[in-house]
């Protein structure tokens, strides 16, 4: 296959070409700008009241899917940057654009901000939410538009949800490099791809992805398939390094694994590239215990950072040409982590200890499957109310149907004709909102809360 060059997969072409700016006298590169309006957007700020690990935490000291998104983006800043470097030094391209490293730099710090802002509320279970509703009522709901589309929700995916988001918002208005980089399953749902029952793409978005395609100049795998955006690999890489340290953190703070289990299993990864750890235990002796996490927290990211640097420069020409095959296990293209952990070394047995810690203890804790729980009974009772509302557009409506549908906002009440497009703007304004007002809303119809009116 023909090699991606960087001179088309850093395009700056815009999703809207008719865009105007007001006095743009400031020297900003569209991809700092990109991250400028992502920041700004309202889609970013409900991240603030969606669930990482522990859903809506008493604790400022947990994360929330803001705060994990903030550090994913620090973290792919800095492979990004590192990953950059390592090309400009070691002279593996003969020809880059201007300001190569830079942004480099930026369209992945951008990306890594935009990795979450299609998922639901209630974390990953919000997603199995979505997706078990639609397969549930799959029969009545494709008798009234067609099965591809119930098909689709039926596997929804928050990295699709993220790209209809994009596609959506003419105030976002990105660069196509930044949207190539968020595309991480570039195909729309079909079990039969190297991307294994993954998608990016509902088909309403798909004249997008051609876009993205054509101007960053991604390789056809097959139809309505393609290779990934090279730099979808480094965001992945922040993802997945952020939550398996950031995770062990939580479940610390929330006192489901002591200190001593979680030093014993970061020292796993800091001794994997020091064989003498005795300055760590020097450096943190006399700190307190929430100083010696940071401190051990901090080397192992480093270490980290630079593993998937290394494992994106051995896989260069793999990912430059989409010739995927040493990357493919079991038929699915796996990323620079996964690959890592494939490894039969000591820093992949110490990736697969945290992990395993992590999901022995955190994700089996009583309340977080209990909110998960809650999590399917409030999205299913939503989806369904909305959903059968919007189905009677095409019947006689009832009132209760016609009052509800008028509690859309706006954004996700443009009266379309399509009644595929009205059930994917509902599914928009159930997967938008943050995990308090998903409760809330649940509450009020239910009437089991009454909403509170204030007089002036």
């Amino acid at each position: 296959m023909q090699k991606m060059t960087w001179g088309k997969l850093l395009c700056k072409n815009k999703i809207f070409s008719s865009s105007v700016r007001v006095n743009d006298d400031n020297d900003r590169s569209e991809f700092e700008r990109d991250h400028n309006k992502i920041t700004f957007s309202p889609f970013f700020r409900n991240l603030q009241n969606k669930t990482q690990l522990f859903p809506q935490p008493n604790s400022d000291f947990i994360h929330s899917r803001l705060t994990h998104t903030l550090e994913v983006s620090s973290v792919g800043k800095s492979i990004g940057n590192l990953v950059a470097k390592k090309i400009i030094d070691n002279k593996i391209e003969q020809t880059l654009p201007q300001n190569f490293q830079r942004d480099v730099s930026d369209v992945v710090g951008a990306a890594c901000l935009l990795h979450d802002i299609g998922n639901p509320p209630f974390g990953h279970s919000g997603e199995d939410a979505i997706s078990s509703f639609f397969k549930e009522n799959s029969a009545v709901l494709a008798r009234e538009m067609g099965g591809d589309l119930i098909s689709q929700l039926s596997n929804f995916d928050g990295n699709a949800q993220a790209i209809r988001i994009i596609n959506n918002s003419h105030n976002l208005n990105l660069t196509l490099a930044t949207v190539g980089s968020v595309i991480k399953y570039p195909t729309t749902f079909n079990a039969a791809t190297i991307y294994k029952n993954k998608h990016s793409v509902f088909s309403s978005e798909l004249k997008l992805l051609t876009k993205v395609v054509d101007k960053c100049g991604l390789t056809k795998l097959s139809h309505d398939e393609y290779s990934r955006h090279p730099l979808v690999f480094l965001v992945e890489a922040a993802d997945d390094i952020c939550y398996r340290l950031l995770d062990l953190e939580d479940a610390h703070k929330v006192g489901l694994i002591s200190f001593d289990d979680a030093y014993d299993l970061l020292i796993q990864i800091i001794a994997s590239k020091n064989k003498d750890i005795n300055f760590i235990k020097d450096i943190i002796e006399n700190l307190i215990v929430e100083d010696k996490f940071a401190k051990l927290r901090s080397y192992a990211l480093n270490i980290l950072i630079g593993e998937a640097v290394d494992k994106f420069i051995t896989y260069y020409e793999e990912i430059m040409t989409a010739n995927y095959g040493a990357m493919i296990q079991n038929g699915k293209l796996l990323g620079l982590i996964d690959l890592l952990l494939l490894e039969d070394s000591d820093m992949s047995r110490a990736l697969l200890a945290i992990g395993n810690h992590v999901s022995k203890y955190a994700y089996s804790y009583k309340p977080v499957l209990e909110v998960e729980l809650a999590g399917y009974e409030i999205l299913s009772y939503l989806l369904d109310q909305f959903t059968f509302a919007v189905l009677e557009i095409k019947h006689p409506t009832s009132k209760r149907s016609s009052k509800l549908l008028k509690l859309l906002p706006d954004r996700y009440n443009a009266n379309s004709k399509d009644i595929g497009e009205r059930l994917m703007q509902v599914t928009d304004y159930v997967s938008s909102l943050t995990d308090k007002l998903a409760l809330d809303l649940y509450k009020k119809l239910k009437g089991i809360e009454l909403p509170e009116i204030s007089v002036i």
